[in-house]
């Protein structure tokens, strides 16, 4: 049984054999500008070129309009900048006269009058992070750094050190504190670490021996890790208690010292020197920016009374009308130096401040 095929233009199927010439259905109708290849046919059709030359028309005609003032505004500034140079090297005053700042622009250079500071080369200000920062050395330490502009985090887990030393800084945008142990890690962002974490009179670190060693070695063990993810310039404060008990007086840095590792003072003394073996291991291993800082004893304001120090027992001693403590025979060699004196010392500036 024959079926009747319908096509798309509703008739029926034409005869058999007919040719294209006949007038029946063509599966491939003929296409203009056959001759053109696709992508030249399709840029071609739906008057695509009479809109691509009428917006190029327009754009040509927006530009034309908008040139002659904006050059004309560009002569005048220039003209008028030559008349200013020229007026301004006629007058010997003029070098001590500030440029406004579009002549200063329009000049592309760095225009320096009255021994200002270009602006390129002012000092950026840092994120500074200080460990022990409510103690007595770290707090005129963050003094210092905000006093030159920086902002100072403080983290400190207040074992030794106290609100009061930073309570004035309260309320300061560039200050924050930060409750939190340091043999516990913490991650911060910041482009320099103070490390001063640690008790360092012996009533204190001698109290609990083990958390004193613990700070020293795995709390600068994270502090150094934290500086070597976020890429931060480290100083550890390190102590005179590195030489022991010394057999060279004074002493040099590269005096190795005579410690006891077995003694009550042990976990302070070899603590610190893990700590600063643990710095250079990181600035050899890392290539971390690291600094050392060995503090002698030190006092000043913020210093406990009851540190247990030389001077602060001397202290201690006038204030109640003691007799003094002699220690040894008084022929003692260490030096007793202002804190501001050693901040000022720390804080000197250096290229990679800027």
């Amino acid at each position: 049984m024959a079926s009747e095929l319908t096509y798309r233009g509703g008739g029926a199927s034409p005869v058999a054999g007919a040719g294209a010439s006949s007038g029946g259905y063509s599966a491939k109708p003929s296409k203009p500008l056959a001759w053109l290849p696709r992508a030249a046919r399709y840029a071609a059709a739906e008057h695509r070129p009479v809109f691509a030359l009428a917006g190029m028309l327009i754009a040509a005609a927006v530009i034309t309009i908008a040139s002659p003032s904006t050059s004309s505004s560009t002569g005048a500034a220039v003209a008028s900048y030559s008349s200013s140079n020229s007026h301004h090297n006629s007058n010997p005053l003029a070098r001590f006269s500030v440029e406004p700042a579009h002549h200063r622009d329009l000049a592309s250079t760095r225009h320096f009058v009255g021994g200002k500071v270009p602006l390129g080369l002012k000092r950026k200000a840092l994120r500074v992070l200080v460990t022990g920062g409510a103690g007595f050395v770290g707090s005129h330490l963050v003094d210092r750094l905000l006093e030159r502009g920086d902002s100072v985090i403080v983290v400190d887990n207040l074992f030794t050190g106290r609100k009061d030393n930073v309570v004035h800084h309260f309320g300061n945008p560039n200050f924050e504190m930060i409750r939190h142990d340091v043999v516990e890690p913490i991650l911060l962002e910041v482009d320099q670490i103070y490390h001063l974490a640690c008790p360092a009179s012996p009533v204190h670190y001698k109290y609990n021996p083990v958390k004193t060693i613990k700070t020293n070695v795995v709390g600068t063990l994270n502090m150094l890790g934290l500086a070597k993810r976020i890429n931060a310039r480290f100083l550890l404060t390190s102590t005179s208690e590195v030489y022991g008990d010394p057999l060279q007086h004074p002493q040099v840095e590269t005096y190795w010292g005579n410690v006891n590792p077995i003694g009550v003072r042990s976990c302070y003394d070899e603590g610190k020197r893990t700590a600063e073996t643990l710095t250079m291991d990181y600035h050899r291993g890392a290539n971390l920016e690291v600094r050392i800082a060995r503090i002698f004893n030190t006092y000043g304001p913020r210093m406990c009374i009851d540190d247990g120090r030389v001077v602060s027992n001397f202290v201690a001693q006038a204030l109640r009308k003691e007799p003094l403590t002699v220690y040894g025979d008084g022929k003692q060699t260490r030096s007793f130096q202002y804190v501001s004196d050693l901040v000022s010392l720390f804080l000197l500036p250096t290229l990679s401040d800027y």
